[in-house]
């Protein structure tokens, strides 16, 4: 019996593991590297061109209303704030290129509302310069779901291994 949730753990734990790296990557490329490219943008129309690839992301995969965390439901963790500040950003993108068609903006103007959107999509974190996203985005919206069954993956590798081993320690009984 040790020995076959053992061989369920080491499963579950390898699909576990590639599920991860697969929806870690989807939301990567799909957003969170058009939303670090909109920050890094040299200009207003560049930025409005990766915050569009990234908004289009986060709308078809519905990212906008919910709460990411696992326990504790706190406003950083808040999907429906992230995506309010990313629309607000986008709106700000949006005037500033209505008045540059317009002729009626000077390039402290532009340079301000670069500033302002690099506020929002960008933070300073441990590692420097992060991304602003919610946590477990890319568990979103399974994340108690994906918890879960890292802890039984995790319980099922245990118990297993430690059962299968105390099994191959006994010695055998004779009659």
């Amino acid at each position: 019996m040790g020995k076959v949730l053992f061989c369920f753990g080491v499963i579950s734990l390898v699909f576990a593991i590639v599920f991860n790296i697969v929806w870690w990557y989807g939301v990567k490329v799909g957003c969170v590297d058009y939303l670090k490219l909109t920050g890094d943008a040299p200009s207003i129309q560049r930025a409005g061109q990766f915050l569009d690839e990234a908004l289009g992301y986060i709308e078809k995969n519905g990212l906008t209303s919910g709460n990411s965390a696992i326990l504790f439901r706190t406003p950083t963790s808040d999907v429906g704030i992230w995506y309010a500040q990313i629309k607000g950003a986008k709106e700000t993108i949006e005037t500033i290129i209505k008045k540059k068609e317009q002729d009626s903006i000077s390039q402290l103007e532009r340079d301000n509302a670069l500033m302002k959107v690099r506020e929002v999509v960008l933070d300073e974190g441990k590692k420097g310069t992060e991304v602003t996203t919610p946590p477990h985005l890319s568990w979103f919206p399974y994340q108690v779901l994906i918890t879960l069954w890292w802890i039984l993956t995790i319980i099922l590798f245990v118990v297993g291994g430690i059962w299968w081993a105390i099994i191959k320690i006994e010695p055998p009984r004779h009659a």
